[in-house]
Order: C-alpha cells, then sequence, then structure tokens
C-alpha cells in the first residue's frame, strides 16, 4: 500500500514539474513589436551643428590625381654611389644584358712531392747529409752549422759548437734511413730539399734543439728563437 501511495505522488509531482516548465516558457516568449515609421521622432538636419562641405575646397580630392601619385614611382636616393640601387627606382636607360662568363677553369693542382727511401746516410755538417761518394742533400728552412763555428761558454771561452752540431745530428740519425722529397735516387751532386725519419722532420728537429739556425722566413723560425730564449744548442753552454 505504501509503494503504491509513494508512485501516485511521484507521477502527480511530475506532472505538475512539467507545467510549470510549459507554463514558465511561455511567460517568456515576446511578441514581435510593431513599430511604426511615423512614431519615431527623426531630427531635422538643419537643427544639426554640422559642418559646411562646401567651404572646404580643399578637401576634395581630384580621383585623377589620387590615380596619378599612385602610378608615379617613389625614387629612393642610393646612399653608396659605388653600389647599384634598385632596378625598380633607378634610371635603367645605361643598363645592358651581357652574356655570362665561362665557368671558371679548375686550379692548377699542386703535384704531389714524390718521396724516396735513402739509406747509409753521413752526417757532414749540422743540416748536410751525404749518401755515398757523389749525393749530397742540404736540409731546406734552416742554414747549415759549419763545422768550424765556435760559441761563447758561461766562462767567457768558446767551445767549438759546430763539430757538436754535427756530432748531435749523427746521433739523431743513427745510421737510420731517411725519406726525402726528390724524384729519383739515383742523383748526382748537392739537392735542397726535406727529410723524414720517421714522422719527425729532421730540420724541425735541429731547428728545436738549436743545433741549426732557421731561416728567418721560414716557418721553423719560432723554433729556433724558442731554442735561443732557452739556451739549448748553439745558444747554450759548451756540451760533452
Amino acid at each position: 500500500m505504501r509503494r503504491t501511495v509513494t508512485f501516485i505522488a511521484g507521477v502527480i509531482g511530475l506532472l505538475v514539474w512539467g507545467f510549470l516548465v510549459v507554463t514558465a516558457g511561455q511567460s517568456f516568449r515576446e511578441d514581435p513589436v510593431d513599430y511604426d515609421m511615423q512614431d519615431l521622432d527623426v531630427p531635422d538636419p538643419a537643427e544639426l551643428d554640422l559642418p559646411d562641405v562646401s567651404a572646404a575646397p580643399e578637401a576634395v580630392t581630384d580621383p585623377a590625381a589620387t590615380a596619378a601619385a599612385l602610378q608615379t614611382p617613389r625614387r629612393v636616393r642610393a646612399i653608396e654611389p659605388q653600389q647599384f640601387a634598385s632596378p625598380a627606382y633607378s634610371d635603367t636607360g645605361d643598363l645592358q644584358r651581357v652574356a655570362a662568363r665561362a665557368p671558371l677553369a679548375d686550379p692548377p693542382k699542386r703535384a704531389k712531392a714524390k718521396v724516396v727511401l735513402l739509406h747509409r746516410p753521413t752526417s757532414l755538417q749540422a743540416g748536410v747529409i751525404g749518401f755515398g761518394q757523389t749525393q749530397t742533400v742540404r736540409l731546406v728552412d734552416i742554414s747549415a752549422t759549419e763545422l768550424e763555428r765556435t760559441c761563447p761558454d758561461a766562462s767567457d771561452g768558446r767551445w767549438a759548437c759546430g763539430v757538436m752540431a754535427r756530432t748531435q745530428q749523427r746521433l739523431f740519425i743513427r745510421n737510420r734511413s731517411l725519406a726525402c722529397e726528390t724524384a729519383s735516387a739515383a742523383w748526382q751532386g748537392e739537392i735542397r730539399t726535406r727529410c723524414w725519419i720517421g714522422l719527425q722532420d729532421v730540420s724541425a728537429w735541429l731547428a728545436k734543439q738549436g743545433w741549426a739556425e732557421a731561416e728567418p722566413k721560414s716557418s721553423l723560425f719560432p723554433l729556433t728563437e724558442l731554442a735561443r730564449a732557452e739556451r739549448r744548442g748553439l745558444f747554450g753552454d759548451a756540451v760533452r
């Protein structure tokens, strides 16, 4: 019995809620307003304080003048006379189309120097190496140290630095074969070139150790200056 009463009350509540929703929707609906143009209060233009357009003829724009001003190109002054201005704003009467230049030829390639392995070297001077009786190599980038050269020592005496420089070169080479830049191993006389023992440049070693002076314009000259500052080789005390 209680369930039946509860169901009936729920149904009645739903019906009442739907009726209230429909009634509220109809109350908010507004009908369109029908205006009568004769009822509108339109002011008289004569009563308004409007500016007199006919009294300002300069404000009237000529359509033809406006079109001509838009078509006239704006000239731009070139800040740098040496540079070309934009063709859109410069006088192109003197311009002339020329044919494109031919592509540049490939730059000449430096021929790779041939390296020859020379055996049984003999130290003649620091910077001069002999091979046999008729072949001599004078190393590049350095000035060979004369055997007769003497150098001052700390005791105000002089010592045979030229002979010692040759000895130090001989100890450095130790009868090992030298790889030298030369076209062939069968030349006669003296050639001036560069030689290596392994990866060590013999000229760079002599300049770094101070046993031969690098030429002033060569890339090894800083090594000679460093040896002089650190008093190595020819620039130091006597070596025994």
